[in-house]
């Protein structure tokens, strides 16, 4: 589990991941991470895709982001997976 910042409300926002799955393509290697993002409350999947330097994040919609920006956890979730954070 990785803490990301606090919500509204003062509570941790983290990410747990699930798996993890590499694919080869013509650009090279694909990273695909799956996993959760939640204060403990409020949860939802997410599915990060690494592809050439890029990552792409997609999570449905849940009650978390009344508390927190979705896009400041989309950047935060970007930045983890490129400094390799997520192992």
């Amino acid at each position: 589990m990785i803490y990301l910042t606090n919500d509204a409300l003062d509570q941790a926002v983290y990410f747990e991941m699930r798996g993890k799955e590499a694919f080869r393509s013509r650009n090279g290697l694909d990273q695909v991470y799956y996993g959760l993002l939640g204060n403990g409350v409020h949860e939802v999947d997410v599915t990060l895709k690494k592809r050439r330097g890029c990552v792409e994040v997609a999570f449905g919609r849940s009650d978390l982001f009344s508390f927190v920006e979705e896009d400041e956890l989309r950047q935060m979730l970007g930045r983890m997976v490129r400094e390799k954070t997520v192992h």
